[in-house]
């Protein structure tokens, strides 16, 4: 007997209920499972607390302070799944929020049924295949042989001449290998670069302030050409 496939599984956010139920229609008919429908984003977050989608479906605007942008920066930082933003909003304004949140799609409103099958097919795709490529763990050499090492267990890495220190929950180990090259090997989703020696796991960022990134009792420098790229790359409210 043939394996039976998991139907994919989507959260629609969206304040139109009327709108709301006509996609959740459309999606059961092209055979993918609705974990639910929130209109705001407090709901939306704790649907996919309890039950964790594989895509989510955004309307930028939601009838309160927090909209789908903010929704979609929490996205990012909590839950690691992509969202495809639905919207009657074009404008350049909101183009230019929206692209650094790096959204799998984007659909301007009227859409064609097409037109969502297409976006969450492609979304769909590209995710699983940057899961397939980002390492999830690594194998660090120590005294006694190797010791598998979780990329969630990385606070930071530090630059010491043509050697890297990995500081992780597990102890500190002394790479062969220049912060460069670790950096290409590290998920490019997780880990940024604040200094020319310091590489961070964005979700062991404590506090950022005056220019000193907080992780645990480790205070490291932010370089002045990397502060941009951390403040574009961290979720702020």
């Amino acid at each position: 007997m043939a394996k039976k496939t998991r139907k994919q599984r989507i959260l629609i956010v969206e304040d139109e209920l009327i709108i709301a139920y006509d996609i959740k229609m459309i999606l059961e008919e092209l055979g993918y499972e609705v974990t639910g429908i929130a209109d705001n984003a407090f709901d939306a977050i704790e649907n996919m607390e309890n039950d964790l989608p594989d895509l989510v479906l955004l309307d930028i605007n939601l009838g309160s302070e927090t909209d789908g942008v903010m929704l979609a920066q929490d996205i990012n930082e909590k839950f690691h799944i992509p969202f495809v933003y639905l919207t009657s909003n074009a404008d350049p304004l909101t183009i230019n929020r929206v692209k650094r949140t790096h959204p799998a799609g984007f659909i301007v409103k009227p859409f064609q049924k097409t037109d969502l099958q297409s976006n969450i097919e492609i979304a769909l795709f590209n995710n699983s295949k940057e899961k397939e490529q980002e390492p999830a763990y690594f194998f660090i050499k120590d005294e006694r042989g190797f010791i598998k090492l979780n990329v969630n267990e990385i606070f930071f890495a530090k630059a010491e001449d043509n050697y890297t220190r990995l500081i992780t929950e597990k102890g500190e180990y002394l790479l062969s290998l220049t912060l460069k090259k670790v950096l290409e090997k590290l998920p490019e989703k997780f880990f940024i670069r604040i200094h020319r020696s310091y590489v961070v796991n964005l979700n062991s960022i404590d506090r950022i302030q005056e220019g000193v990134v907080c992780i645990g009792d480790h205070k490291l420098s932010v370089g002045r050409s990397y502060h941009e790229i951390l403040f574009d790359r961290i979720s702020k409210l």
